[in-house]
């Protein structure tokens, strides 16, 4: 398989969620492990491009461990079909839908990491900053909703 390759429905993918409960990724409510929209937001991204990063787990060779960004970091895992599934994200401008942006999932290998993909949005988010982030709120809520549905994959070490 190239690194080039499109992203399959049946293809898992990994997201790093920042091990520490302070630094909101994750809470646990009655018991349960919930994954935080804020998890879904890559703050090393430029501002204007709202495109979380996964990892492709079959470049991966299907090791959670290899996709960790930080010791300290655990994995969830999301299966790209879902995410297409998601549907669209609307853009709405005075509670007219302007827009509608379906979500998809498209490889992005980096010279570091051949399995890097991304999350889109077809076509991008566009109007004010605020209406970019209130559609780019709606895919953050969408894909902790699956993450939480399937848990860790990989629990964060809180030893480190």
């Amino acid at each position: 398989m190239n690194s080039h390759d499109p992203v399959q429905d049946d293809e898992e993918l990994y997201r790093n969620v920042r091990g520490k409960l302070e630094d909101k990724e994750y809470s646990i409510q009655d018991g349960k492990l919930i994954i935080e929209p804020h998890a879904f937001w890559d703050p090393a991204k430029i501002p204007d491009h709202k495109n979380p990063s996964v990892d492709r787990a079959k470049l991966k060779n299907f090791d959670p461990s290899s996709a960790l960004l930080s010791k300290a970091n655990g994995i969830v895992s999301i299966n790209a079909g879902d995410v297409r599934a998601i549907g669209t994200v609307k853009t709405k401008h005075e509670n007219e839908v302007i827009a509608e942006h379906a979500v998809d999932v498209i490889p992005d290998p980096t010279c570091d990491n051949p399995a890097h993909a991304i999350i889109i949005v077809k076509p991008e988010l566009f109007g004010s900053k605020n209406k970019q982030k209130k559609a780019f709120s709606l895919l953050q809520i969408a894909l902790a909703r699956l993450a939480t549905k399937n848990g860790w994959t990989l629990e964060p070490n809180l030893q480190q």
